[in-house]
């Protein structure tokens, strides 16, 4: 019943499918009739009800996909976009050189890049889908559903690692870093860092050669 009224809360009825508007309504009236029925201690009739709709809103959270809002979150379904669009590597390096060490700092850059881009989207939706209905994700939605509650704690952490200080009017310009998020700060000190690296890779002369295509 939950689970159902909440799909209804965030569902806009007058707008989507032909099928997810006829469900709404369905589960709508069968939430109505089964707190009559329960009210009025019919029991037989409140319970036949109540397995009416259970079986209703799950049918309709299986649906889910055609909501034309409320799922999945607005920062969740950007996050989504970003990493569907961010082609997966097809070479690998060695591990302990100095290409494998960038290849992994690319990938830093990335993470930092796309919690930036979702940062102005507050975590509490997500976070209320997954201590409430989790069980009900599958795995993928779960993974991401995940990755971005935990976008704020990587962001600390990554500061923790880089061992960056919050900037002062004195240590940058105000148009570098003042006023940015914390998420575009760690991109920034990544993208200086991944200079760096590059930098010292070219000086080196490194001759790592990457491993076969995966």
């Amino acid at each position: 019943m939950k689970l159902g009224e909440k799909i209804l809360h965030e569902l806009d009825a007058g707008t989507g499918d032909m099928l997810t508007r006829w469900i709404a309504h369905h589960i709508a009236d069968l939430i109505t009739r089964a707190d009559h029925a329960r009210m009025a201690g019919t029991a037989e009739e409140a319970t036949h009800t109540a397995e009416q709709c259970r079986r209703a809103i799950l049918d309709l959270w299986a649906h889910r996909t055609a909501w034309p809002n409320g799922w999945p979150p607005p920062g969740a379904k950007r996050m989504a976009e970003i990493l569907n669009s961010i082609d997966a590597p097809t070479y690998g390096f060695q591990q302990g050189n100095g290409l494998s060490g960038l290849e992994h700092l690319h990938h830093q850059v990335l993470a930092v890049l796309a919690d930036a881009e979702t940062a102005n989207e507050p975590a509490d939706a997500v976070e209320d889908w997954l201590e409430t209905f989790g069980q009900l994700l599958d795995a993928d939605e779960r993974k991401l559903m995940e990755l971005y509650a935990s976008r704020d704690d990587r962001a600390a952490e990554l500061a923790e690692v880089l061992q960056v200080e919050q900037p002062t009017n004195e240590d940058v310009g105000a148009d570098e870093q003042i006023g940015r998020t914390p998420q575009a700060r760690r991109a920034l000190d990544l993208a200086r860092t991944y200079h760096e690296t590059v930098r010292a890779l070219i000086a080196d002369e490194p001759r790592d050669a990457p491993t076969k295509p995966r």
